[in-house]
């Protein structure tokens, strides 16, 4: 491999000079989409290092202030050990929260068990809130950075993002996403009446770690904020669930306790992320890839209608 692209060896010396730990032993993790991660562990301790190309050194370092401005509000993220975001390869050394993603656990985890992690992360949103906009929206890692003027004007743009991606890939019908621009008219003047508010937009059924005792240890892979409706990221988790056959009082447990109206935005959310996972279907990202089913096609396109359905 390149020296210049992250890998194993560059990860463990990066690894060992950051922490001085040796007889470590590294395994990466399979659901990177942007990063090379790997769970370090020696007999010294345990640790995750994040490791990406030169071009992504901004990202890490938006990680690292994000971080620094999160955690005093409470906001359950790692403890930053290492900051070798300015190496050739770029690269941050952090805590090891304890347990493994919800995505992993969540079907053994008993109703009382999803309720208090569901208010937990409604909690973390809730101080994320807190940092204030600049009234713009968009993803961004501070608010004056997000290229957006209204919410409904993102939302268009993930529509026509999943629309190219569904034309490139020819695995699903081209014609889905302007049912959803549909009913995307149908709510524009709402969706523009709301506030740019900050959240984290990948609080799902991944990077939500759950201790072995059912609890919440902490959240991670957090580099950018989403300007706009928290709920955005409700309407993402009750996406995952459906496409894995989970029932999703999970979500309904993080709307209760948010605060925010039910009025079928979670469910346009819904329908929105169903078109982004089509659009995604069978598509490789950082070397990590899944097999394209037809009976998993079949799914998604039958939970995307019934998801239109719900919004009439």
């Amino acid at each position: 491999m390149s020296s210049t692209m992250p890998s194993e060896v560059a990860a463990r010396r990066a690894a060992e000079e950051a922490l001085g730990w040796r007889d470590m032993t590294l395994s990466r993790f399979t659901t990177g989409l942007c990063f090379y991660v790997y769970d370090v562990v020696s007999p010294q301790g345990r640790a995750v290092i994040r490791m990406g190309t030169a071009e992504q050194a901004g990202i890490l370092a938006d990680g690292v202030a994000l971080s620094k401005r999160l955690r005093p509000l409470g906001v359950p993220l790692p403890e930053l050990l290492s900051d070798g975001t300015e190496a050739q390869l770029p690269f941050v050394v952090l805590e090891r929260l304890d347990g493994t993603d919800l995505n992993h656990v969540i079907a053994g985890l008993s109703r009382a068990q999803q309720t208090a992690i569901a208010h937990d992360i409604a909690a973390a949103q809730q101080a994320v809130a807190r940092l204030g906009n600049a009234n713009r929206y968009g993803y961004a890692a501070a608010p004056d950075r997000a290229v957006h003027t209204t919410w409904s004007d993102v939302l268009g743009a993930s529509i026509d993002r999943a629309e190219r991606r569904i034309r490139a890939n020819g695995l699903f019908d081209p014609a889905l996403p302007d049912l959803l621009t549909q009913k995307l008219e149908q709510r524009r003047a709402s969706f523009d009446q709301i506030a740019a508010t900050p959240f984290l937009h990948d609080t799902t059924v991944k990077n939500v770690i759950i201790s072995e005792h059912g609890t919440l240890s902490g959240i991670c892979d957090v580099d950018d904020l989403c300007f706009g409706d928290p709920r955005y990221p409700i309407g993402l988790t009750r996406t995952a669930l459906l496409t894995k056959s989970l029932p999703t009082h999970y979500t309904d447990a993080w709307l209760g306790q948010s605060g925010h109206a039910d009025d079928g935005s979670v469910q346009f959310y819904t329908a929105l992320f169903l078109l982004d996972f089509m659009a995604e279907h069978g598509t490789a990202f950082n070397g990590n890839m899944a097999p394209s089913r037809t009976e998993d096609r079949a799914a998604l396109e039958r939970h995307f209608h019934d998801a239109l359905r719900s919004m009439a």
